[in-house]
């Protein structure tokens, strides 16, 4: 037993002793108080209370305060939810070779959904409107990358000059500039690093030579990696388009009845969001890319199709792609023509304008429009999901940011309209005249 409860023990026997002692009882009554009885009683009324009577609640609450158990309720909890999201990630670390390809082919059947829905929409079977998408959509991405590739390496070679007499202009302005540097030390200077260059690599050459060989290998481990990804991106994608819904409701119906429902309505709005979401992303990255080309069309940058389509593929990252992307225009313009300076400067002009185009009109009007996630959330989404998982973390967060934020609101609403519903055919039922639309559900609504 506690000090402070011992106390209290002790001064509810003190108080006893006096209010039922005998004599005091006796010199009540002589002057003429009420009996001793019923005194006897009013004052064993006026008791102080055992203290297994006080209901205080648990014991801590006599000593902690309210709010600093709340916050620790709450805090051990966070902690858990923290816990199992960390286990989540590293568990889906350990498979990225099943991983990736699926959420890849997540954000592809979102893309081509709305074309294979049509061809449903207008007769076609499902399977062969399903293929027909998929075969057409890797067609096109076969013919740009093929149109791309030839483009690129038919503009090697003027690039490659244009580097080099870049470099021979920066030569001659170190010689006769400013700097007015003596043409024998330049020359020196240059022979100098040629010979470092070489020295370092006749001495590191077996070290090069094995990590040439990891290199190999790691190269042909990285080619059945992609090879086995881009099979299982195929065939995911197809049967995401073909049996989207039949999955989902399958998925769904090993959970209690009670949240069946709220589950497929929620999972079908949050698919609906993902796919506005990448029907918005394919207009903003054609802006940014459209106008980024055009102007490195009009200054006659080298390889300035292969940076549109960088600009393009890119622009898929929200609101910093294309910038990023953007920059190696910049750095192929300040090197790969003749008035480098000048030219890098108007494309790096370029660029941020585009950016912010994108930033002021494009992401408010069109994408928070679509997803309803402010400029901020998806800033850090991208960046949080860049240094948690690379380039591919940074394309699937906000995609995913979505989701839950199309999800959470449609459960929301699930309950809102559920109160609702409840709340009519209470009405109705004491009304005494009950109708049918008392008996549809929020989906049916």
């Amino acid at each position: 037993m506690s000090r402070f409860r011992r106390t209290t023990a002790r001064a509810r026997q003190l108080w006893i002793g006096l209010r039922l002692n005998p004599q005091a009882g006796r010199a009540r009554a002589l002057r003429g108080d009420d009996a001793p009885g019923d005194r006897d009683a009013e004052d064993a009324d006026d008791l102080p209370p055992e203290d297994d009577d006080i209901d205080d609640g648990p014991p801590e609450h006599r000593y902690v305060p309210l709010s600093l158990t709340v916050g620790a309720s709450w805090s051990w909890r966070l902690l858990v939810i923290a816990a199992a999201v960390v286990a989540v990630f590293w568990a889906l670390s350990q498979v990225t070779v099943v991983v990736i390809p699926v959420a890849i082919s997540f954000l592809l059947a979102a893309m081509f959904q709305p074309v294979s829905a049509w061809l449903i929409r207008h007769g076609w079977n499902k399977s062969l409107a399903s293929l027909l998408v998929l075969i057409g959509g890797l067609g096109v991405v076969v013919a740009v990358v093929y149109f791309v590739v030839v483009q690129f390496i038919a503009g090697i070679p003027d690039f490659s000059d244009q580097v080099t007499q870049g470099l021979s202009d920066a030569r001659d302005w170190l010689e006769t500039g400013p700097l007015g540097l003596d043409d024998q030390f330049v020359a020196n200077a240059l022979d100098d690093a040629e010979g470092n260059i070489v020295d370092w690599l006749q001495n590191n050459q077996e070290m090069l030579v094995q990590n040439g060989l990891s290199i190999a290998g790691s190269t042909a481990s990285g080619l059945g990696n992609f090879f086995t990804g881009l099979f299982l991106v195929l065939f995911t994608t197809y049967f995401f388009m073909r049996d989207g819904r039949k999955i989902w409701q399958f998925l769904t119906g090993m959970i209690p009845a009670a949240g069946r429902g709220p589950m497929r309505y929620a999972g079908s709005a949050g698919w609906s969001t993902l796919v506005q979401y990448m029907r918005t992303m394919i207009i903003v990255a054609a802006v940014d890319a459209i106008a980024i080309g055009f102007g490195l069309w009009l200054l006659d940058i080298p390889l300035w199709l292969p940076l549109t389509t960088l600009i393009f593929l890119g622009a898929f990252v929200p609101i910093v792609g294309a910038t990023v992307s953007g920059i190696v225009a910049v750095v192929v313009a300040l090197v790969g023509t003749d008035n480098g300076l000048v030219n890098a400067l108007i494309v790096l002009g370029i660029v941020l304008l585009v950016q912010q185009l994108e930033s002021n009109l494009l992401q408010p009007v069109l994408m928070s429009r679509a997803v309803k996630l402010h400029p901020l959330a998806i800033v850090l989404a991208v960046t949080g999901g860049g240094f948690t998982f690379g380039i591919i973390g940074a394309l699937v967060a906000v995609p995913l940011l979505a989701i839950v934020n199309g999800t959470m609101r449609a459960l929301h609403h699930y309950r809102l309209r559920q109160r609702e519903i409840e709340a009519e055919e209470t009405a109705e039922d004491s009304g005494g005249a009950p109708s049918k639309d008392g008996e549809e559900t929020v989906e049916q609504r």
